[in-house]
């Protein structure tokens, strides 16, 4: 869609519905995005044979709300997530922030939402240049983005010598946990 008033939606669909309102969307032209986890091992009923949502239950879309398709049409959404009945758009950046860790060859999966910590920034590896907050766990380092609005987070794990501080006045939409 190239209309100059699209922005990118996080849209809540019915349970395995995702992939349903990801074509459905295709089908009407208007660009979707269902990050997967390839990792996830699908069972033999499950319609996801290359992997799992990453954000089960929803699905992206950058569309124009005022001339874009009628949503609610689509079988499987059941709204467009905001705050008081008003939709509220999801930058760019934490679009493209999902695909690359979608994207990456590292282990990814998807964990609670949680609140950020001390400041940090990736220097080296395959997300070399994200910035978040650390904080350590047993099994190491692990980076999370995270979506405010959908109260979710993605995690990856990463390698301590990848991490350094974060300049003073940064405000983070990745953490690590």
């Amino acid at each position: 869609m190239s209309d100059s008033q699209a922005l990118w939606y996080a849209l809540h669909v019915r349970p395995s519905y995702e992939m349903t309102v990801a074509t459905r969307l295709k089908e009407l032209g208007v660009e979707e995005y269902l990050p997967i986890n390839k990792s996830a091992k699908a069972s033999r009923r499950n319609r996801f044979a290359f992997g799992l949502p990453l954000f089960p239950g929803y699905v992206f879309s950058y569309l124009n709300l005022h001339s874009g398709p009628r949503l609610y049409s689509i079988p499987g959404v059941i709204r467009i997530l905001g705050y008081g009945g008003k939709a509220i758009p999801i930058e760019d950046s934490e679009i493209a922030m999902v695909r690359s860790i979608a994207d990456s060859p590292l282990l990814v999966q998807s964990i609670p939402y949680f609140q950020p910590g001390e400041k940090i920034c990736l220097t080296a590896g395959p997300l070399c240049g994200v910035s978040g907050t650390l904080l350590s766990s047993g099994k190491g380092n692990k980076l999370a983005v995270s979506l405010p609005l959908l109260n979710r987070s993605l995690a990856v794990t990463v390698l301590s010598e990848w991490v350094t501080a974060e300049p003073r006045g940064y405000s983070p939409i990745v953490a690590l946990s």
